[in-house]
Formats: C-alpha cells, structure tokens, sequence
C-alpha cells in the first residue's frame, strides 16, 4: 500500500514537471486585432493569414510548441489596454498587432515601457510609429510626405483648387498623416475637413463645389458613402486611402467604384509564382481569394517564425536577424526592413477601372 502511494506521488511529480518544462519551453505569441466591431473585417483577414503561417509549421519552432493566444482589441481603447496588460502579466514576449494605428499606439503606449517584448503589426501604418528605435516593426509602409508625392501630383494635374477631405476620427493616428497632407509641399491645403461621422445629407451639401475629395475610412464606409455620393449625381474625382483597397469595396460600392482612385503600397503581383503557391494553398482552406490583409497577416506571422527559427528567446537576437537579413520574399513580394523596422516598399496610385484595381503610377 505504502509503495503503491509512493508511485502515485513520484508519477504525479514527474507529470508535473513534465508539464511545468513545456510550458516553459513553449513559444507564447499574443495576437491582438479587432475581431468584433467596427473594421472586424480587417482584422478578421489577418488573423486568417496568421493561422496559416503557423499551420504550415504545425505549431512548432526548433521542437518548441507555439501557443497562440488570440486578443479581441474590439478598435476600443479601453478594451485594447487590458488584454495588453493580461499579456504582460502571463509573461508574453511576442505580440503580433493591431490591425490599425489608433489601437497600435493604444498597444506602444504599454509595450513600449518593457523592453523584452516585441511588437510586429501587420498592418499599421501611421508615420508616429517611424525612425524608432524600439521593439515595434511592421510590414505595412509607413505614411510619410514621401509617400504621399504622387497623390500631390496627380492633384495638381486635374487643376483642383477646392480639395475636401473626408476623414474617420476613430482611427486618428492613421488620419493624422492625410491632415498634414500638403504641410511640407506648401502648395495646396484642403477647403475643409470633414468628419465622415456626419449624416450623409451634410456630407453632400459640403462637398457640393469640391474639385477633389481625399477620403480617408474603411472598406465598407468608404463604400457607402461614394455610392450614396453618386446617387446623388455627385461626380467629384475621389481618391481613396489603401485602407479602404480591397475586394470588399469593390463588391460594396458597385458600379459606383469604378474611377475611383487609390493610394497604396499595396501591389499584388498575381503572375508571381510564390503569390500563385501562397494564394492556391490559401484558397484550398479558406475557399475565398487571398486579399492584401490576408496576405499581410502571413507575411508578419512568416517573417516572425524565421527569426525566431535563427534566434533565440531574447527579443534583441529577433531585431537584429530582421535588420541584418533586411529582404525577405513572401508571397510574391519583396519585404526590405531598415533599421528601425519600417519597410521600404513605395506607394502607389491606383484606379478602378471595370471593377479591378489598375496600377496607373
């Protein structure tokens, strides 16, 4: 009987620390996106693209369990900082998000503060968050008066004089980069800005004598208001942030979104036979075609396991192997990091033209 108790309790204690170890030796990686509410779409896509960037390697890295642990930020302040400090508190050293920069600086505002965690966003692009040197990189081009050249030019090609921006204050620090559009050109400024809350009626009367509209929202929202616009025989030349580029748009606004044009870094070169792999294992799962957040989301969760791959648990040997490979090629596209973990990629202008995105400049 006695020996009997003695098994149990030495069994129990090896169990134990058998679980205490992989527990321990597991890899943990918080994903925070919007998973509900408003832009739940976005992050949505992404999650989709992480997942299978983590199915492809069975959850493992060097014979090391991954565990990923899904966050819901719900694009609400509040919500976003306490599963960040619950995070924190279970001792996560690797965070893949947010989907968009008002909950990414929500996120930097914590992480930023401990120094052995890491930060990798698939898709913010606020310029706030550029020439840091911090623990936050991205794969999203940064906004920037760089970037925002040819919107500038194709501006002063159409003659425009009075030029509206139609902008979502929810994502403020995505907003921020549009208001300051023309700070440095000096050459232009925006008749008015208008916050894209307002009922659609007063948006109307507003733009009545616009020669351009820059309009900055998501997909749907962006969507709706150029259909709502044209209905009402407002023809004013649109152009659109990338945050709104994407199918859902296209399929939201109709005929209506032909014309419209686009500013993005966001250029998929379908005839690559890495992006014709990526995009036909991707279709198999998820019976859709990939879309660009989907394709970012892969592309974050990629680049992440390699250098976990080549380093190890310190957040420093993960900075250091992304800057020192400097390319990398995902998916069909070439990603190049500098040293404060921006991507070099350039912008684009695009325009709807017979219901698909065409690469003008």
């Amino acid at each position: 009987m006695i020996r009997n108790i003695i098994l149990i309790i030495f069994v129990s204690i090896f169990f134990t620390a058998c679980i205490d170890k992989n527990d321990e030796d597991s890899i943990k990686i918080g994903v925070v996106l919007g998973l509900t509410g408003k832009y739940s779409d976005l992050g949505l896509y992404e999650k989709n693209g992480i997942v299978l960037a983590f199915d492809e390697i069975n959850y493992q890295i060097n014979n090391r369990k991954v565990e990923l642990i899904f966050k819901d930020d719900n694009q609400d302040i509040e919500t976003n900082k306490k599963v960040i400090n619950e995070l924190v508190e279970s001792d996560v050293k690797y965070i893949i998000g947010n989907a968009t920069s008002s909950m990414t600086k929500v996120t930097l505002d914590i992480t930023s503060k401990h120094k052995d965690i890491f930060q990798f966003s698939p898709t913010a692009s606020s310029s706030k968050f550029s020439n840091k040197d911090d623990n936050f990189f991205r794969v999203q081009t940064a906004n920037s008066s760089k970037h925002f050249t040819n919107v500038i030019k194709l501006l002063e090609q159409t003659n425009a004089k009075d030029i509206y921006l139609i902008g979502d204050k929810k994502n403020k620090s995505y907003l921020y980069d549009y208001l300051h559009l023309f700070d440095e050109s000096k050459q232009m400024e925006f008749k008015e800005i208008i916050d894209a809350d307002l009922p659609y009626e007063e948006i109307l009367k507003k733009v009545k004598n616009a020669d351009f509209i820059v309009q900055v929202q998501s997909s749907r929202d962006a969507a709706s208001l150029i259909q709502y616009l044209r209905i009402n025989n407002n023809y004013t030349p649109i152009i659109s942030s990338g945050w709104a580029m994407n199918k859902e748009f296209i399929e939201n606004s109709g005929k209506w979104s032909n014309g419209i044009y686009f500013i993005s870094s966001d250029y998929i070169n379908y005839k690559d036979k890495d992006y014709k792999k990526f995009a036909k294992n991707f279709y198999s799962i998820y019976k859709y075609e990939a879309n660009r957040s989907n394709i970012q989301g892969y592309q974050t969760a990629k680049i992440l396991i390699e250098a976990l791959k080549n380093g190890n648990k310190k957040v420093d040997d993960i900075k250091k192997y992304i800057i020192k490979k400097e390319t990398f090629n995902i998916s069909g596209d070439k990603i190049s990091f500098n040293k404060f973990g921006d991507i070099k990629t350039p912008y684009y202008i695009f325009k709807v033209t017979n219901s698909k995105f065409e690469k003008i400049k």
